[in-house]
């Protein structure tokens, strides 16, 4: 069973994902002068989602807090591991 810093986790990591999608979002509707202001934002909002899920994937690699439910939960599901649980199609892992 994920701990509660997994959890806590977890969640950080989403917010910085979604706090990156709605400066991308906002993107296109920047007027002209504004838009490096507007991109610095994303790329910050970027970086962080960047940290948060290192933050994570670390916690889960040190802690080993999922243990071995998570993982037969994985197998079971035919994916490779827990990261592609929690990223599905986020993760980069290239498999």
């Amino acid at each position: 069973m994920p701990c509660d810093d997994w959890s806590a986790l977890l969640e950080r990591y989403r917010r910085a994902v979604l706090a990156y999608s709605q400066a991308v979002t906002s993107l296109p509707l920047t007027p002209g002068y504004h838009f490096d202001k507007v991109w610095q934002r994303a790329e910050k909002e970027r970086a962080e989602a960047g940290i948060s899920r290192a933050a994570l994937l670390n916690h889960e690699h040190e802690h080993a807090c999922l243990g071995h439910s998570l993982a037969s939960r994985a197998t079971a599901a035919g994916t490779q591991d827990t990261e592609e649980l929690v990223l599905g199609d986020q993760g980069q892992s290239g498999g």
